[in-house]
């Protein structure tokens, strides 16, 4: 099969399309005709610090749809032909294998790139929101971050999910019109404004229930500041940096939650209840089409790197997805 393979380059690790043998599914694995696959931001720096030297090649990608073409003697449950999206290694890619059991089946309303973008920014989302920041209906939330790709999909769900209030916070606000329309109440000018005092102001004095930040480094003390007594704070990406300092008297006397988030080291079990957990709060929105992944632009297989290069510039808005 053609897939994308890491390789080592003359600038650092690069993309190269290579033919590598075909995946056989394990027990428990379905075997995937891949259709299309989605880009994370995770994938720049899985580019740059994974390359096969010797060793089988290292294929890129985490997230994918597509059908499935054979399975295993304990996958339950599938049957060829079925269509299916999941967050799965190695997916750029013809073909891919998936444990089943944390395979979701893709909405047959949703195109393969828009189900493509679906797995890791919507399971991502709604764990920080449902999850980790046991958001309520009718409460508030903030995204730090929001233009980003799993603050996009954060503002769906909040709304999807019943808040009342769901505010988003950026340096870039030209993209806050197109937030509106998918359900942002307020966007703050994270460059100009004081963002403490908007989220004040807009919550009654009371502070913000549920915090999801995708910036990381420098954004905790503003965070804090913004949360309500009790509130959660859900640490979800790092692009302003790995580390931040933290008033410990003030995270006590707010009765802060500060939770972090990853699939990295879930197990299989874990991210089959997610995955569940998921379904039964927005599977029926996504099946009728209310809730679908925003597809900002594809690229065919062979031209990943031009497509991680078009991500690296953040000239985009939504998923970008590689059609195989």
């Amino acid at each position: 099969m053609k897939a994308i393979v890491v390789v080592p380059g003359q600038a650092g690790p690069t993309l190269e399309l290579q033919v590598v043998a075909d995946p056989v599914p394990g027990p428990t694995e379905l075997l995937i005709r891949v259709r299309a696959a989605s880009l994370n931001r995770a994938d720049l720096r899985r580019t740059q610090m994974h390359f096969a030297g010797t060793g089988a090649p290292f294929v890129a990608g985490l997230d994918m749809a597509g059908e499935v073409i054979g399975m295993g003697s304990a996958a339950a449950g599938w049957s060829v032909g079925d269509r299916v999206m999941a967050m799965t290694n190695g997916c750029y890619a013809e073909q891919v294998v998936v444990d089943h059991r944390v395979a979701l089946r893709a909405p047959t309303r949703l195109s393969w790139a828009e189900a493509a973008g679906l797995p890791t920014a919507y399971l991502t989302a709604h764990d920080a929101l449902a999850t980790a920041g046991g958001m309520v209906r009718g409460g508030s939330v903030l995204i730090q971050g929001v233009t980003s790709g799993v603050g996009i999909v954060a503002v769906q769900i909040a709304k999807a999910l019943g808040a009342s209030l769901v505010m988003g916070a950026a340096r870039n606000t030209a993209r806050f019109g197109r937030l509106a329309e998918l359900g942002m109440d307020l966007g703050i000018d994270a460059k100009h404004d004081d963002v403490v005092a908007a989220a004040l102001q807009n919550t009654a004095g009371r502070g913000v229930d549920v915090i999801v930040d995708m910036i990381g480094g420098g954004a905790l003390a503003t965070n804090i500041a913004c949360s309500a007594i009790p509130g959660r704070i859900v640490s979800v990406g790092r692009m302003g940096g790995m580390t931040d300092t933290v008033d410990l008297n003030e995270l006590a006397r707010k009765r802060i939650s500060l939770v972090g988030v990853t699939f990295r080291t879930r197990t299989i079990e874990d991210k089959q209840r997610l995955n569940e957990r998921f379904m039964a709060d927005l599977g029926e929105r996504l099946a009728d089409g209310r809730l679908r992944p925003i597809v900002d632009r594809t690229y065919p297989l062979a031209e990943a790197l031009a497509a991680q290069a078009y991500m690296a510039s953040n000239a985009h808005f939504g998923k970008i997805v590689l059609e195989t």
